[in-house]
Order: structure tokens, then sequence, then C-alpha cells
């Protein structure tokens, strides 16, 4: 299928934005000749059916191409010293830049996936190896491998790519939390059925700690029972934003019109996690020189009339049926991308660039055209793994009722704010650079306009801003502290240090700074005679003391998403 037009694309732009990147970053090259790859996608996608819907995996590899052909991008070699065996990303490139420190120990992370991977355990180890890791197995207890109901019963080995996400998966979070105990837990397919089974097996019978999630499916079918598998409040849920780009607009070609972000990463239950393209500094240390949004579609597809030929861009944007949380519709930025209080697709993001990928182990393949062994994987596939092993640094939930809150509530010192790029088709270009994709007849393909072809006003559903946006949320990690349990700020109680018995004492206040956008605060008073009150927590109180006596005031101060702060005590003496 071909567009209704050709758009006149500048030269630049053809380039790409990932290519424009490069040049900047410095060139791959073998002998003088400037490498080119494309990203294929892992998992063979679903067959489609009304009653039995079903999920497709988010993963893509780096396959090297000749110049010239349809997809191929010019990429940056990584530093001498910090590749893969197949030249990708390492765990110690991805610690170090995303200051992820810390073994993880006590946390429990299962992974959803479908089919069996039969050399899962093997192939864990020969990664350990690889790299100098912590040696984690089954026969040491920290693997683990149950079927979607927790027996021991596994599926049929996989034939359509899948073992090659769970390889992704499970050496993903082993390499960024070394002492967490690790549940792969195997549906018998790719259908919705089957993957919530296993979604609650691992929250309510394996009772992990975080939960990684890397596919998705068009949220236009999702059913309550499937979205109820993905509501476990006090669990940590990642899920992957999808690697179809805004709405999934480089599949239009093929499968109609879908405006419309992936479930489960458009739940408001879970954390969205989106895809960056890193490229590493060159230096002794790994280090980021540059993060982008990821899409290696962008204006070229329409200029080569490939839009039937996904190439890889990370998913998301404003859902049609789900309302923001609290957090997200509060949050500077989120105005700006006009999704009417729905929810917005990411939280945050990391790396998913097949191009920048990791580097994985796998043996056994089901995939089609893969080779067994090493080699260079991304999607959002990776960034979702990675953001649930990087929670279980931190702690997990904290507590707290959905984990995604936290994202929201730390200091800008916390993350990298991604500023460059786009997921829609237009890859983050201007009008200029990119007349209207809108009116080639598939859908919204780009948030810079309106089903009409008009300009819109919620460019920030789809292109990179400075803040919060839709392709990567708050950002990337520049420390764990990210992921970390946030407080709310409670001052010292002010008022009387003296009351008298039968008439009316105080008035006594405290003032509480809530962390969490569209946070309220709510204090507790224990008022040291058996009495209790909640209030707000800048009023002034007033309280009769029946007896005399020391007193000591007890303020606890919560807010609605769940979130504490340090309890305030003071002595009044009653006469």
């Amino acid at each position: 299928m071909k567009p209704k037009q050709t758009l006149a694309v500048p030269a630049l732009v053809t380039l790409g934005l990932a290519a424009a990147v490069l040049a900047l970053a410095g060139s791959a090259t073998a002998g003088g000749i400037q490498i080119y790859a494309k990203g294929v996608p892992l998992c063979k996608p679903p067959k489609h059916h009304a009653k039995r819907p079903s999920a497709a995996c988010d993963s893509m590899r780096r396959v090297l191409v000749r110049p010239g052909t349809r997809g191929a991008r010019p990429f940056a070699a990584l530093p001498t010293g910090t590749t893969g065996p197949s030249g990708g990303l390492t765990p110690a490139d991805i610690t170090s830049v995303y200051g992820l420190t810390g073994t993880g120990s006590g946390q429990t992370v299962a992974i959803v996936d479908a089919y069996n991977d039969p050399k899962i355990d093997a192939d864990l180890q020969t990664f350990d190896a690889q790299y100098g890791l912590a040696a984690c197995s089954i026969a040491s207890g920290c693997l683990k491998v149950v079927n979607e109901t927790g027996g021991t019963t596994l599926p049929a080995n996989d034939t359509t790519g899948w073992s090659g996400e769970e390889s992704l998966d499970v050496e993903a979070v082993h390499a960024v939390c070394s002492a967490c105990k690790i549940v792969l837990v195997e549906a018998s397919s790719a259908s919705d059925g089957d993957l919530g089974t296993a979604e609650n097996t691992a929250a309510n019978t394996l009772h992990a700690t975080e939960i990684s999630n890397s596919f998705g499916e068009p949220e236009t079918g999702s059913g309550t029972t499937f979205a109820h598998a993905f509501d476990h409040p006090g669990v940590v849920i990642t899920a992957s934003s999808g690697d179809d780009g805004y709405y999934d607009y480089d599949l239009l070609g093929g499968n109609g019109k879908i405006s419309a972000p992936s479930i489960p990463a458009a739940y408001p239950t879970v954390v969205a996690v989106g895809g960056t393209s890193l490229y590493l500094a060159q230096s002794s240390t790994p280090t980021r020189a540059y993060e982008t949004v990821w899409n290696d579609n962008g204006p070229q597809d329409v200029y080569q009339q490939a839009l039937q030929s996904p190439l890889g861009a990370s998913g998301g944007g404003c859902s049609t049926l789900f309302a923001a949380q609290g957090w997200q519709s509060h949050v500077t930025g989120y105005a700006g991308a006009a999704c009417a209080g729905k929810r917005l697709v990411a939280d945050v993001a990391m790396v998913a660039d097949p191009l920048t990928g990791f580097d994985v182990y796998d043996s056994y393949t089901g995939c089609s055209g893969c080779k067994a062994g090493w080699e260079t994987i991304g999607g959002t596939s990776l960034a979702a793994p990675l953001a649930a092993a990087a929670f279980a640094l931190a702690g997990g939930a904290h507590g707290l009722p959905y984990p995604a809150v936290a994202l929201y509530s730390h200091t800008a010192s916390a993350h990298y704010d991604v500023t460059v790029g786009g997921n829609g088709l237009c890859d983050g270009e201007g009008a200029p650079q990119c007349p209207d994709p809108n009116n080639l007849g598939h859908g919204i393909l780009d948030c810079a306009y309106d089903a009409s072809g008009l300009p819109a006003s919620g460019a920030g559903a789809c292109d990179a801003t400075r803040g919060f946006d839709g392709p990567t949320g708050i950002g990337t990690p520049a420390s764990k502290t990210l992921f970390s349990q946030p407080k709310l700020t409670a001052h010292a109680i002010s008022g009387p240090t003296t009351a008298t018995h039968g008439s009316l004492g105080g008035p006594w206040s405290i003032t509480a700074t809530d962390p969490a956008p569209g946070g309220t605060v709510t204090c507790t008073w224990s008022w040291g005679d058996g009495t209790a009150s909640s209030t707000g927590c800048a009023t002034g109180l007033s309280h009769t003391y029946a007896t005399a006596g020391t007193k000591t005031i007890t303020v606890t101060t919560r807010d609605a998403y769940g979130l504490v702060g340090t309890t305030k005590k003071k002595t009044v003496t009653v006469s």
C-alpha cells in the first residue's frame, strides 16, 4: 500500500534525526567505510482474532545491511572498550550512564513472556560469565522458570521469536540488578487470556515486587479482564510503550487506522516505558554524550513510500479510553500534549534503539533469520525490564499503590531531560520540513496536525520538549534516585508549649509540601490524650485537654497518592 501523496522532504530530514546526531557523535567505519544497519522485529506479529486478542513482543534486532537498503541507517561505533561481543551496549554501559548503583537484594522481579525458551538458564550463565557478573541460575535459586499458573510444566518451545525476548528480558534485569531474584513466567501463548493469567500469577502467587512486560497491542481491543490483570496496588508493573511510533503509525500501511497507544502501557495502573537512542561519549568510562527520542522511521518513510515496512520508533500517544492519574495530569508539560485529561504514554524512558542496543546471548532462537549466540537487540522491550530492575535497586514500590508517582516527584537532578526528536512521523521536525502527514488517509500519524490537516496545539504528545512529554515522559534516569521513595516535606509544629485543662488550647499549625504534582496533603493529629483528628496541614487547630499533664502532639502527613512524610512531635504541658 502506498501513501496518497509523496512529501517533498529536504535532504537533512530524509537523512533522519538519528543520522544527523551521528554526524555529531562520530561515525562507525570499517576500513574507512561507513557501516549501515536497520532494526528488524524479533517476534512474528500475532494473528488477531476478535474473540482471542493477542500481543506482540516489542523487541527489534540490529541487522547490518548494505548502503541503499530500505531503512538502512548509519550508526556510530561505541567507544573502545565499552562494547559487547556483538558491538552493542554492556551492563557497565547501562548502569554507568543511568547511575544505577546497588544490587537489589531482597527484590523479586517477575518477567511475563510467552512460550518456552529451553536454553534460558544456560544462556544467562554464559551472559554472566562474559561480563564477570554474579552467577544467576536455576540451581542457585536466583532464577526460576514457571508456567502461567506457577507450575513446573512449561509451555511449548518457542517458534515465533519470543525466546529472544525472554533472553533480552532476563539478561537486562540481571545486568542491572545483580542480587534480584528473577522469575520468568511463561504464558502458554501470546493471547490476552494467557498473558493476563501469567500477570496475575506473578503478582498474587509469586509475590513479585516488580513485574516487567515487554509486549503490546492496540488499546482499542482492551477488555476489562485484561486491564484488571495489570492492576496490583503496591507492585511495580512496567510495560513497554511499543516499537511502532506514535499511535503505531508505522503499521498503518497494512493494519488500518489505529490512532491509539498500546496496552498494557496505556493502562493508568502501570509504569509506561518509552524508548531512546543512547550515544556514549568517547571517554574511558561509559558516559552519556547525547540521548534522543528513538525513531528510525520519520519523514523518510513517506519520502520512500515505505509505510508498510516498519523500521521502529518508540510508541505512545494519548489514550482514547483511560484517564490520566493526577500526578500526570498536573505535571508541567501535560497541557502541551492536549490529551484532554486522558492518559499519555509514556511515564519514563530508557534506551531502546536497536542501533544503540544491548548485547544479548541467545543460543536457542525461535526467530526467523536470527542467529544463535550474541546479537544486539533493542526495542522498548529493552527499556521495560531495565526500568523494572531500576525500581528494584531503589527498593521497589515503597508501599505506594501506583509507583509511577515516584517518577514525577523527584527534582530535575534525578533525570536527564530528552529534548530532541519525536515518535510521530515527522520525528519532531516542523511544518517546513514535514508538511501535513495526516492527510494521507492512514489516521493521525503525527500530533503536530489534527485529522483535517490543520496545525494542532498538542505537539508535546509526540515531540520531545523541555520537561514532560509523550515520547519520553519525565525523561531518562540520571541516578537511581528517580525510582526511589519520594517524601512529603513536613515542617515543625508551631504553636504554644502550654495549655490549661478544660480550656481551648492552641492554635497549633504545621505546613507540608507535596513533591507529587497535584498532591493534596492531609495531616492526622494525635493530641496525646487518646483523641485524634484529620485536616488540612496549614490550618491552625485548637484542642481542649480534659486532664492536666504532659502531652505529646504527634502529626503524620500523607497524600492521596500514598506518599508519606516524617512524623512530627511537640510536647505540651497542660496545667
